[in-house]
């Protein structure tokens, strides 16, 4: 019998192994479901697509915030993931993963997390709209970070934008309150 079980339990981590092992750049878990070069980049575009409609459907929630709270928290997730998700299209979602968990994306990926986690807890736990929106807004930055990050140049470009809309918004500002 206990033969029986460690041949079981050979087995079983070996078919394991096969499924997660990561040998070179190949996605080897999602083998079966081989995509072509067309089909991974329409299906980042599509994921892309459908996070940029439940961002705008949320947003189109803002002027009744507290009354539709839970919808704006669940389309707001959903268009968030459904952005990251979009990655996992180019790399496939075991490369995407691993990469997400590296040294250099950990704090992103924590602060992701923990910021959907937190914008879901505060709207359909807590029921608060000011922690909603806290969340939401460290939900976006965590989003901007990660979107920009893999543009070539987009962290220099970032610090340059910010940069050039704080000098404009800071040069009207003090025309027109005569600071």
């Amino acid at each position: 019998m206990a033969d029986g079980d460690d041949e079981r339990n050979g087995r079983l981590s070996s078919i394991m192994n096969s499924l997660w092992s990561n040998n070179g750049n190949d996605d080897t878990l999602f083998d079966s479901f081989k995509l072509t070069k067309k089909q991974r980049i329409v299906g980042f575009f599509t994921s892309l697509l459908l996070g940029a409609l439940c961002f705008a459907l949320a947003l189109l929630l803002l002027p009744v915030l507290i009354l539709k709270v839970k919808k704006f928290v669940v389309l707001f997730t959903l268009g968030s993931v459904f952005s990251i998700g979009s990655f996992s299209f180019l790399w496939g979602p075991w490369n995407h993963v691993v990469h997400l968990v590296t040294p250099e994306r950990l704090p992103f990926t924590v602060a992701y997390v923990v910021s959907l986690v937190a914008t879901l807890w505060a709207a359909l736990g807590a029921h608060s709209v000011i922690l909603t929106l806290l969340f939401a807004v460290i939900q976006i930055g965590a989003l901007v970070w990660f979107l920009v990050s893999y543009i070539p140049g987009g962290t220099t470009g970032l610090k340059f934008f910010s940069k050039l809309c704080t000098k404009l918004v800071s040069s009207s500002v003090s025309s027109t309150l005569d600071v």
